[in-house]
């Protein structure tokens, strides 16, 4: 029987989030496993978003036994339901007297620590880990200016987060190093967890027969994704190569019409897709020749790991948050992040099957050796262990 940690563990969705955008953008089952895996260790899971009414009806659909929620049922303004929240939480978890929360985003991160607070002054025993993804202050510095609204709103608020919580989490080690430099952290009061992939046999992939030239990009379509490097790269290329190959974008985003009228520009061959369910996506990334990703500026990348995971061969440009996920000529290739580059290279891979398959093998058994659930339950639940403990020590020696 599982040594359970808390009598519950409450999850707060990123600001402004719904469950049935998870669900309609087909992450859902992905983003659900690893808190599946986690429910024998709680005795109830809460999930905190912002959804309205209709979200209970997706919980229902997706989620199993056990798994419930509290949303924006009579559709408050946002900022109003936000305000809500703690008392609302307080109210769901009835009885339970032991709470762990946990933010999905940092970007959040104040309704977080407004209901561990709460909870708290109701002498329930409660743990706060302030967990992120990526760099958010950092994301927005970029997108918006360093002197900009959201740039010091997302500095404030990941400020506020981790000063507040217990432990600390980011998926790379790079960004808690900067989380502890930015606030101060105790390097002991952080986790380095990574993103996850989510695989059937959690074991490397068997080579399979391939889309000959099928070239995959699947992520949003905004500038900072960098996808006009990857169509000017396949309009540049020349005789056999252009012949046969074809770019598959599958996403959507603001940059989407600029994207297409780029390529009937180029004459490229690429084709765009809208984005699909998680497990369809998987399985166009095991159908693919090549998958690329050309970015600015990532978190830890879950379309890379993935793409790694279904043992397609990688190539990814050399910037911050990208170029780190690939070990070049091991897992993958990490390039100059310009068309030339991605077109050389993407030539030269379409060009070579054996190095195709050594690549993809490579980046599927390291993938799934360090990223399966198999792999990251385990750190996941040291950190809940430890935040929980922290926690609870000093609620019992006050």
């Amino acid at each position: 029987m599982s040594e359970i940690v808390a009598d519950a563990l409450v999850v707060t969705f990123t600001y402004g989030v719904s469950l049935r955008t998870w669900a309609d953008t087909g992450g859902i089952e992905r983003e659900l496993a690893l808190y599946e895996r986690l429910a024998p260790y709680y005795g109830r899971i809460l999930l905190v978003t912002y959804g309205g009414p209709g979200d209970e009806s997706v919980l229902a659909q997706h989620a199993p036994n056990g798994f419930e929620i509290v949303c924006n049922k009579h559709r408050l303004p946002l900022p109003t339901y936000a305000a809500a929240l703690p008392g609302l939480v307080s109210c769901a978890l009835g009885n339970a007297q032991s709470v762990v929360v946990k933010t999905n985003q940092m970007c959040g991160g104040r309704e977080a620590v407004a209901i561990a607070r709460l909870l708290r002054e109701e002498d329930r025993a409660t743990a706060l880990i302030g967990r992120g993804g990526y760099l958010w202050s950092r994301m927005a510095a970029y997108e918006y200016g360093t002197n900009s609204m959201q740039a010091r709103d997302a500095a404030d608020t990941e400020s506020t987060l981790c000063t507040a919580a217990d432990i600390v989490v980011g998926t790379t080690s790079d960004m808690v190093a900067d989380l502890c430099w930015r606030y101060a952290l105790d390097p002991s009061r952080t986790r380095t967890i990574p993103n996850y992939v989510v695989h059937s046999s959690g074991s490397p992939l068997e080579p399979t027969a391939r889309v000959p030239g099928l070239v995959l990009y699947a992520g949003q379509l905004v500038k900072r994704k960098r996808v006009d490097v990857l169509i000017e790269a396949v309009a540049s290329m020349e005789g056999d190569a252009r012949a046969g190959v074809k770019l598959e974008i599958i996403g959507e985003g603001p940059e989407e019409s600029a994207l297409r009228e780029l390529s009937a520009r180029l004459n490229a061959p690429v084709v765009f897709r809208s984005r699909v369910p998680h497990a369809q996506l998987i399985k166009r990334m095991a159908e693919c020749a090549i998958y690329v990703q050309a970015s600015e500026m990532e978190g830890h990348p879950k379309t890379v790991l993935e793409a790694l995971a279904s043992g397609a061969a990688v190539i990814v440009a050399n910037t911050p948050g990208l170029g780190e996920t690939i070990t070049h000529g091991v897992t993958g290739l990490v390039i100059t992040n310009t068309s030339e580059a991605f077109g050389q290279a993407i030539t030269e891979l379409l060009a070579d099957s054996d190095w195709r398959e050594i690549l993809g093998q490579g980046g599927s058994r390291w993938a799934l050796s360090n990223l399966s659930l198999n792999a990251i339950v385990p750190k996941e639940l040291e950190a809940h262990r430890a935040a929980a403990a922290r926690s609870f020590k000093a609620l019992r020696a006050a």
